[in-house]
């Protein structure tokens, strides 16, 4: 029945959650800083090892009898720190394309998360678009409804826009050698899409609400007419 579907609709709408992204990006926080604590350590581990690597130099300086001797020794330390040197960068880039490839992975799941939402909600915008047309074709006044839904479409419209801005933004985390900007642009894209789909969800249930209203109103009104014939 009329009133039957309409009621679904707003179970629909009410069951159909916005996927929570608040706990990916704080997952990523927290692993950006576990990465920076772990190239803080390379690099403290660098340090003390290149330390180390004086302290030998210098003694066996003092230690060598012959100038031909330093030479080798002060050779061997300039080759030895060259060495340590390129070991820290290779640790720390590797480190770092890592964080930039945990992040896409991140803000990419997020990103399907919500096309899958905005999916559903395009579903049943259509589904209660169609139980209107019915209404209409029937004679019914559906103007509240078509109204209400109206206002559902340009909130899942805008819903989308967001969205599809935050999906660029991804195309850029590879690229992008500015990471705190990026990153910072990343959380505004978030927050910003997730309210537009909890707005778009928000005014759904208001459509699918008026829906049923109206087909409980017109079988109240078909029930009286029925009593007074």
């Amino acid at each position: 029945s009329g009133v039957a579907f309409a009621e679904e609709a707003v179970r629909s709408s009410n069951d159909t959650k916005v996927q929570k992204s608040r706990t990916l990006m704080q997952d990523l926080r927290d692993r950006r800083y576990e990465i920076r604590g772990e190239i803080k350590n390379v690099r403290k581990d660098s340090k003390i090892e290149l330390k180390d690597l004086r302290e030998d130099t210098k003694g066996r300086i003092g230690a060598a009898t012959t100038s031909e001797v330093r030479r080798e020794i002060k050779k061997d330390f300039r080759e030895e720190k060259k060495e340590l040197k390129e070991e820290r960068k290779a640790s720390t880039t590797a480190m770092k394309a890592g964080l930039k490839v945990l992040a896409r992975q991140h803000v990419e799941t997020i990103g399907r998360r919500f096309e899958v939402v905005i999916k559903q909600f395009d579903n049943l915008a259509t589904r209660i678009q169609s139980r209107i047309d019915k209404l209409k074709t029937a004679g019914i006044d559906t103007n509240t409804a078509e109204s209400a839904l109206n206002t559902a479409k340009l909130a899942i419209e805008q819903a989308k826009t967001d969205a599809k801005a935050l999906s660029d933004l991804v195309a850029q985390i590879n690229s992008s050698n500015d990471a705190k900007t990026l990153r910072k642009q990343v959380e505004t894209a978030v927050k910003k899409a997730s309210a537009s789909i909890k707005s778009a969800h928000k005014a759904l249930g208001a459509a699918s609400k008026t829906l049923v209203k109206l087909v409980r109103s017109q079988r109240a009104v078909s029930t009286t007419t029925k009593e007074d014939n």
